[in-house]
């Protein structure tokens, strides 16, 4: 593993290579999520955070059919079939696409690579070995400045996706996923699919979550004159933080890979905003003051992503008595 971070760190380096057509990797990691059945241990690392779940996954169209299920802390538990999410929390809080998309990487992080192929060149760097299965390493490197690389291993014999990690400019590992064994199947039994986990709870909340919803309302008090390539505004919404009294407000953009959250709220002469650029955990971390509010943007996602969408942000009544364009509220 240490020789495959060398050698993606000098592939980030390298010139660019433009790949013509579909990546032959990404090809294999769609096909293998079409028509593979498996299950296997799955460990998500992000900064300081980690946690380790269950992943069963039934072959099928639009990448077949995952369950998941945790395995440490609060139980929780999701469901898909093709773009169609049911999640279960104990304390009912709305999922992120984002998280979805790392819970079910195999077969979701692929269909999103797809639709955001221009953007990357795929490199392979080596091979090796995960999940006690011979493994291929590939560098998927941004072709612009608004995104970071990713590290994506796959299964030499299937293609499958075995390991996914997103890379920042310096070559750390800001998030990662991976197998830690794996079992693929002739096919799922649907009683070991129906069957309920021993930690799950009768005071679970299940809620229904769409992937890749389109637009939002057009009362969004905001304006974003213009997107980096590839983005566009997924969320709105409007609550108050643990512990505090003062509404904040919070935008969400998305390439359908990364997501910057941009938090708004009113300007206090009494505190010390964040200004400027900054890391909050292992995340880049811009602020600055726009229209009397302090705002903070935060996301996986280099710097210059989040000074591009800061310097678009303003109050939908200076956008509109400005003339300045409101499509990136609605669907591209």
């Amino acid at each position: 593993m240490k020789r495959a971070l060398a050698l993606l760190a000098l592939a980030i380096g390298c010139a660019q290579v433009r790949a013509e057509g579909m990546p032959a990797v990404l090809q294999r990691m769609l096909d293998a999520a079409g028509s593979l059945n498996y299950r296997g241990h799955v460990v998500q690392i992000e900064g300081n955070h980690t946690q380790s779940l269950r992943v069963m996954h039934r072959a099928g169209a639009n990448g077949g059919d995952d369950r998941v299920h945790s395995l440490q802390g609060r139980y929780w538990e999701l469901r898909r079939t093709g773009s169609a999410c049911r999640v279960a929390l104990t304390d009912g809080k709305p999922a992120r696409d984002e998280a979805l998309v790392a819970a079910m990487f195999p077969s979701l992080l692929p269909q999103r690579l797809q639709r955001l192929a221009q953007y990357y060149d795929f490199e392979p760097i080596g091979s090796g070995r995960l999940a006690d299965r011979a493994a291929e390493f590939t560098v998927a490197r941004p072709r612009d400045q608004f995104r970071f690389a990713y590290l994506l291993v796959t299964d030499a014999q299937t293609g499958l996706l075995l390991k996914a990690s997103l890379i920042d400019g310096r070559g750390r590992e800001l998030r990662q996923a991976f197998f830690v064994d794996l079992e693929l199947l002739p096919e799922l039994p649907a009683a070991d699919w129906e069957q309920p986990h021993p930690a799950a709870s009768p005071a679970l909340v299940w809620s229904e979550y769409t992937l890749d919803r389109r637009e939002l309302g057009k009362d969004v008090p905001w304006r974003l004159s213009s997107l980096p390539p590839g983005f566009r505004l997924g969320d709105y919404a409007r609550g108050r933080l643990p512990g505090g009294s003062q509404e904040v407000e919070q935008l969400t953009v998305s390439d359908g890979l990364a997501t910057v959250s941009v938090f708004i709220d009113r300007a206090s002469s009494g505190e010390q905003p964040l200004q400027g650029v900054s890391r909050i955990e292992a995340l880049p971390a811009y602020g600055t003051t726009i229209g009397g509010h302090h705002v903070v943007l935060l996301g996986a996602v280099p710097v210059a992503t989040l000074e591009h969408i800061a310097k678009a942000l303003t109050p939908a009544g200076t956008a509109a008595s400005a003339g300045a364009p409101a499509a990136a509220v609605q669907a591209p």
